[in-house]
């Protein structure tokens, strides 16, 4: 089953700045490509796109290019040699595209290895969002960190365990939205939990787990000694198994306010104080054969602490910007 990504990131690429993408194809792929772009196509078709990376399985061919003003400009590309210079990336297996934002070029390594450069043809705080395209089966990560300096090529270790990682630069700060774009199938008795935590201890600040065995969803945090406190459950189950839905986070000083499919959810209210000055991401994992699909996390920065209306951006009508 095929499945892409679309988001607007949390802030502008800078220097220092890291993207790092897992995903898997399909077997038998032909192609995928990563965009790195001034909007997302659903907003602008013609936006323009600092780097566009590029996989041709068949022809065995990695591409960087950029679009600027609707005209494309001079590939740069690696022809692979399968007996000197095999392919990094297998088709129907899962990669590593890590991307780092060097001084005047993108520093690109695949599985842990450096690969090559790409330099800036557009200024860099002009690219707000990401895409990954074409015959892509599995998203695993989308993160978006500060890491510079570090050695260059880095070598991380992936959370492959997780069924999805999206971590961003900045500390979440009151009117931060996040709207998640996903579809659960599968087991329809299973589960899956997105959890927030605290960037330092990785305890979890929130713990939202949707039940499709119990229907039912269960919020908790966690305390100083990682023990779970009082669940809360109130509000209903407004998610059906393998239909998309959206679903929006609202981070207010003293809660977080929810919604699915342009309707109220709940709020929490934080149960450590400043609980949200250390939070810079989520991740997500399912139990019990649940497969959860996620093609698109937005953030959104609203001016509004109160957040006010966020509502409308877990519409499926509303495209968020």
């Amino acid at each position: 089953m095929l499945t892409e990504f679309a988001g607007n990131l949390s802030h502008p690429l800078e220097f220092g700045h890291v993207l790092e993408v897992v995903a898997k194809t399909i077997d038998g792929a032909a192609r995928f490509h990563i965009n790195l772009c001034t909007a997302k196509s659903t907003v602008d078709p013609n936006a323009d796109i600092g780097l566009r990376f590029s996989c041709y399985f068949r022809n065995d061919v990695i591409v960087r290019n950029s679009r600027i003003n609707g005209a494309w400009g001079e590939e740069e590309s690696h022809v692979m040699d399968p007996n000197t210079l095999p392919n990094p990336i297998v088709s129907g297996e899962f990669f590593l595209v890590y991307i780092l934002c060097c001084e005047d070029s993108f520093a690109i390594s695949i599985n842990s290895r450096e690969f090559c450069r790409f330099r800036y043809r557009m200024p860099l705080g002009t690219i707000r969002a990401l895409e990954i395209r074409d015959q892509i089966q599995v998203i695993k990560q989308v993160d978006h960190r500060t890491v510079f300096p570090n050695p260059w090529p880095a070598v991380h270790a992936s959370d492959y365990f997780k069924a999805f990682s999206n971590d961003q630069p900045i500390l979440f700060s009151p009117g931060h939205v996040i709207v998640l774009t996903a579809r659960c199938f599968e087991n329809k008795k299973g589960q899956f939990i997105i959890k927030f935590m605290d960037s330092d201890t990785k305890r979890e600040e929130l713990h939202f787990s949707v039940r499709f065995d119990e229907k039912a969803v269960v919020r908790n945090s966690m305390n100083k000694n990682f023990e779970f406190g009082s669940e809360e459950r109130h509000g209903g189950f407004p998610f059906v198994f393998n239909q998309q839905f959206k679903l929006a986070l609202a981070f207010t000083e003293r809660e977080v306010l929810t919604a699915v499919d342009g309707y109220n959810f709940f709020s929490y209210t934080w149960r450590t104080p400043n609980a949200m000055m250390n939070l810079v991401g989520f991740k997500v994992t399912s139990i019990n054969g649940l497969v959860v699909q996620i093609t698109g996390v937005d953030h959104l920065q609203t001016g509004d602490p109160t957040c006010a209306g966020f509502e409308k951006y877990s519409r499926h009508d509303y495209e968020c910007v």
